[in-house]
């Protein structure tokens, strides 16, 4: 089994006690959003129409041009190691700016498709670890595929029909900001869930083990960034390296930590108020899932019976669904600005 499969399975843990928190009086203001720009229309505009653009794979000895998507394999190191959460497989990525790794999509401009290429980058001060922020990093990249891709004229008839906002350039971009207006509101009500159980952990009297942090990081990168090095054919001790950078960041044992605290609070909540899992719960997270896959729903029930694993996952969701919602049917939340 590879170190990757290991830790995605994990090991058994034991979970400490803990005294489910009061609900009373919970109560978050969540902070008013930021109004929506024209850069933001106009990405979203941009994000919408790529459904609608041809392309054209690029051959072997066919420079590859800025804006094309290319299909990449990376990994970038700082400081002779490996940098956390760098490395992906079978990627799909657009050569356009990133702020947080400058000048690395430029330097692919130019070579070909099956080259392996080395990047010298500065990391941007900006960059998500902020012990690596300034710092040198080297990345190789595999430039396994490249395609260009023409968008169609967004003033085009034929575009607009297609694209179903509206017979002008100016009705369809009026129609992707409502659009970005009700995702707006939908982040919103998840910011406002994050805050009642960020309030909640912060009521919860627990100690959280080292061990079982350990155990959650090892889950997450044998789920991710584990199963990309394995694919990669990463040595043994490569992989290993890759796994203890999760574990030494601590910007990732703190949001673990606080996901394990809101889980088992979650649990005492629902022991002590006597919430139980519903099989309509159950059904509803099946059909979701049978949504997302496209496939009939009755199909999706007979395949996750037949898999315990699977359906103990599925549980495992709706379980949590349910105590979520409990919560914020205890919760005050008031919108800023509203």
């Amino acid at each position: 089994m590879s170190l990757a499969r290991k830790a995605e399975k994990g090991g058994p843990v034991e979970l400490p006690p803990v005294t489910a928190p009061s609900l009373e009086g919970l109560s978050v203001t969540v902070p008013a959003p930021e109004p929506i720009s024209a850069q933001q229309i106009q990405a979203r505009f941009q994000e919408l129409a790529r459904a609608y653009a041809t392309e054209r794979m690029r051959s072997r000895t066919e420079p590859i041009a800025w804006g094309d998507e290319v299909l990449v394999n990376i990994a970038g190191y700082s400081n002779g190691r490996l940098i956390p959460f760098s490395v992906r497989a079978d990627a799909w990525i657009t050569l356009a700016p990133a702020p947080l790794l400058p000048g690395l999509y430029e330097e692919l401009v130019g070579h070909m498709p099956g080259e392996n290429v080395l990047v010298n980058i500065t990391l941007g001060e900006d960059y998500p670890i902020e012990a690596l922020r300034g710092q040198l990093a080297r990345f190789a990249v595999q430039l396994q595929a490249a395609r260009e891709v023409t968008y169609p004229d967004p003033s085009s008839p034929e575009f607009l029909k297609a694209f179903g906002r509206g017979n002008t350039v100016e009705a369809a971009t009026r129609a992707v900001l409502k659009e970005l207006e009700e995702m707006t509101v939908r982040l919103l009500q998840l910011r406002a869930q994050e805050m009642v159980l960020d309030e909640v952990a912060a009521r919860t009297q627990v100690d959280i083990p080292e061990a079982l942090v350990d155990e959650e990081v090892r889950r997450r990168w044998g789920s991710s960034e584990g199963r990309a090095v394995t694919d990669l054919k990463f040595t043994v001790k490569q992989q290993e390296e890759s796994l203890q950078t999760w574990l030494s960041d601590e910007p990732t044992r703190d949001a673990v930590r606080q996901r394990l605290r809101i889980a088992l609070a979650l649990g005492a909540i629902c022991t002590r108020d006597g919430v139980t899992l519903t099989p309509a719960k159950v059904q509803e997270v099946i059909q979701a899932e049978a949504t997302s896959l496209g496939v009939p729903l009755a199909q999706a029930s007979a395949a996750l019976r037949e898999d315990p694993q699977q359906y103990a996952r599925i549980e495992q969701v709706a379980w949590h669904l349910m105590a979520v919602s409990y919560v914020m049917s205890k919760a005050q939340v008031h919108f800023a600005g509203a």
